[in-house]
């Protein structure tokens, strides 16, 4: 072989190396290429992490929720966990250890507390920049969760109270079925002809069970508080005319007699309702009868009105109440939290989430969406009906607003007890939760 033979042969050996080492090169280049695509971004994702409050199929609806938004983008990824939203102690030594979740589920009542006292973060400027607004929520909702300019959170779904009655108990007394009391005076009446006591002095139906105070403060044109001014008004005088009506109430009928009764009442979450077995006529509930009675009790005969006044009062007070959605000021990833949440509570996650747990959702947008609308029966109508057109009231928004449901409650049993008047009770407790408030002044 020539000399130049050999050398070309050597080129050519060289090229066929190279041309294997690069083919090996480019082999393994794409091989990691194809890991970072599948892998390799996954790493670099931020993680966030969720306190959610349910669980069964509640929280499987959340979880769904996680998976689909962690699909649909590639920079965070959502790690949910049940906590139970009665899990407070949990809850706050979080938030005082300074390691909170990015993201988490309280009651209504923990919101103003926590954010006033800085462990939450304020959302109003990064809903502003968002574009949502007072707006995209349902009457009365926007300001919930609010202190002094602040928006400490966006609440998860609604329930709103409403006045129900067991048509088959006003059919057994010989009663209209559709003719609920639309006075105070109608219903005293009505309460008075539904009740039965047997021959040994046991009560055997209540034909009324009033259960949440507040909603006869505002029924009768008082308030707990002036969510304007933020002035506390417990010693309103319509509070007081209603806490002497509730008074007359516990005193007609005995208020050690009618404990006996509830100490017989099974669980309300069962068939063994009170008001489901008509053992109570005429009482307060909220929208998730809808699916209660639909477990529980689907023969029963029942309707769903707003709350009775008296002359001078306001006659169409829809009560709401609901857990939120917050972030803590200490979490870690706020931004991508931030982020989360508005995802999770626009219109399209906000209905799907409600119909799954027989709620209302709390955006406009979301009445209309398919997932939810689909699910709306005539009673659930009725609640949304009173939620969109009633005065809607929501618990106080205040630092102290737990206090003051304690010391509500105070004044409620020493009417019942005798203690005190409406008056003496509720001036007393006026007096504590304005103490208390001095605080945080």
């Amino acid at each position: 072989m020539s000399e130049p033979a050999i050398v070309q042969r050597a080129i050519d050996g060289l090229g066929r190396r190279l041309a294997k080492r690069l083919t090996q090169s480019l082999f393994l280049a794409l091989a990691l290429l194809a890991a970072l695509g599948t892998t390799g971004f996954a790493l670099a994702k931020t993680e966030i992490t969720f306190w959610y409050a349910w669980g069964g199929s509640e929280g499987e609806q959340v979880e769904e929720l996680i998976a689909e938004y962690n699909a649909s983008q590639d920079e965070v990824e959502v790690r949910g966990s049940f906590v139970p939203i009665g899990d407070g102690e949990r809850i706050l030594a979080s938030l005082a250890g300074g390691a909170p979740p990015d993201l988490l589920t309280v009651w209504d009542w923990m919101v103003v507390p926590l954010g006033a006292s800085g462990s939450l973060l304020d959302l109003s400027a990064e809903l502003a920049e968002a574009g949502i607004g007072e707006e995209d929520y349902l009457p009365g909702i926007w300001q919930y969760g609010s202190y002094k300019g602040a928006k400490y959170g966006l609440p998860t779904t609604l329930n709103v109270y409403a006045f129900i009655w067991n048509k088959d108990v006003f059919e057994e007394a010989g009663l209209d079925p559709e003719a609920p009391p639309r006075t105070i005076e109608e219903l005293d009446a009505l309460a008075e002809k539904m009740t039965v006591i047997d021959r040994r002095g046991n009560l055997r139906r209540l034909g009324f069970y009033p259960n949440v105070t507040s909603i006869y403060f505002y029924a009768f044109g008082g308030q707990l508080y002036d969510p304007e001014t933020l002035e506390v008004t417990l010693d309103h005088p319509r509070n007081i005319a209603a806490l002497e009506w509730l008074g007359d109430y516990y005193e007609k009928y005995d208020i050690n007699l009618i404990r006996r009764f509830q100490a017989g009442w099974g669980n309300p979450a069962s068939p063994f309702n009170p008001f489901y077995r008509g053992q109570i006529a005429m009482q307060e509930g909220g929208q998730w009868e809808v699916r209660f009675t639909h477990e529980y009790a689907p023969d029963l005969d029942w309707g769903v009105t707003t709350f009775p006044a008296p002359e001078g009062g306001r006659p169409n007070v829809a009560p709401v109440q609901s857990s939120f959605w917050v972030v803590p000021a200490e979490a870690a990833h706020k931004k991508e939290a931030l982020e989360f949440l508005l995802w999770l509570t626009a219109p399209e996650q906000s209905a799907g989430f409600a119909a799954e747990l027989a709620n209302i959702p709390p955006r406009q947008d979301a009445l209309e969406m398919p997932e939810f609308a689909q699910t709306v029966t005539p009673h659930m109508q009725t609640f949304i009906d009173i939620l969109l057109e009633g005065y809607v009231f929501t618990p106080p928004g205040l630092p102290v607003g737990l206090y003051l449901s304690q010391q509500l409650n105070q004044a409620v049993v020493s009417v019942q007890e005798g203690e005190a008047t409406a008056k003496e009770a509720l001036e007393t407790a006026q007096q504590n939760v304005l103490h208390e408030l001095e605080k945080y002044r």
